[in-house]
């Protein structure tokens, strides 16, 4: 399927994942409409794009939303594609993560994504269809150690994508999930653990299992398999065989634990962290 004319909205668009797949559709004749927070990080990728829809906004909001998606209507009069990919990543110890930290994780992680939904699918049915693509996280399967706003916003997020793929079965509506795996990329996480790296889970000495899940991925090759995701939709895509096999394996209590353990030495080590702030 040619998505020359075809009108993308992709949010959390300003770096990494988002701004690699919104080069990588406009090269392919999409229309693209990209919102993030960060003006100056969109206005920038724009200057090397045909044209695209900007949109600044800040997806904690409910009403922003909404809103995001209206003006990709007021302006192309359509939207074949919303790619749910804005993401906040709050590091924090479990003991101590704030009821705060986890209602912002879920706002921007799994309200915002489907009040877009909601609104997008309200038009994709007038025009005969669309399709939604939700990017997702194989961590919350893993259990990420000092990830917990993330990944458990990023659980809750896969279950509304699996509900809706359910419950839309055999509509005009297309529903993907694409499991990225563990991305580098330019954007710092919101650290409670003082500044860290974004490889401050990895260590130089780890097992082969360990080092196999943990290699980093390229934005650009992910941008690239969204496409083909468009182009070919199914219902879940893993972004190599790495991912597809650490997703299995985190079935297995044993293996699963063994990584994830591992992980949170080399977090404590690094960051000089006890396991507790405290004994009660």
């Amino acid at each position: 399927m040619s998505l020359k004319q075809k009108v993308i909205l992709i949010t959390g668009a300003s770096s990494g994942i988002g701004a690699a797949t919104a080069l990588a559709l406009d090269a392919a004749g999409a229309k693209v409409a990209m919102s993030a927070r960060r003006q100056e990080k969109l206005n920038d990728l724009s200057a090397r794009m045909h044209h695209p829809l900007v949109i600044t906004t800040d997806l904690s909001s409910e009403a922003a939303a909404r809103t995001m998606v209206r003006r990709v209507i007021d302006h192309y009069g359509r939207i074949d594609v919303l790619i749910n990919n804005a993401a906040s990543i709050i590091v924090s110890r479990s003991d101590v993560v704030k009821p705060a930290d986890l209602l912002s994780a879920f706002n921007v992680n799994l309200i915002a994504p489907v009040i877009a939904t909601q609104e997008a699918i309200l038009f994709m049915r007038k025009q005969g269809g669309g399709q939604i693509i939700n990017i997702g996280s194989p961590g919350f399967m893993m259990g990420i150690p000092f990830y917990a706003p993330y990944v458990c916003s990023k659980a809750a997020f896969s279950a509304w994508t699996r509900t809706i793929q359910a419950e839309w079965a055999g509509t005009e509506i297309i529903v993907s999930e694409y499991f990225p795996g563990y991305i580098r990329t330019d954007s710092s996480p919101d650290s409670r653990l003082g500044t860290i790296d974004q490889d401050f889970l990895m260590a130089e000495r780890q097992n082969l299992v360990t080092r196999l899940f943990t290699k980093p991925k390229s934005p650009e090759d992910v941008g690239h398999q969204i496409i083909k995701l468009i182009q070919k939709p199914k219902p879940l895509a893993y972004s190599d065989i790495s991912v597809k096999i650490g997703a299995f394996i985190s079935n297995i209590p044993g293996f699963r634990l063994n990584i994830a353990r591992q992980l949170a030495e080399n977090a404590r080590n690094k960051q000089h962290l006890s396991i507790f702030t405290s004994t009660l």
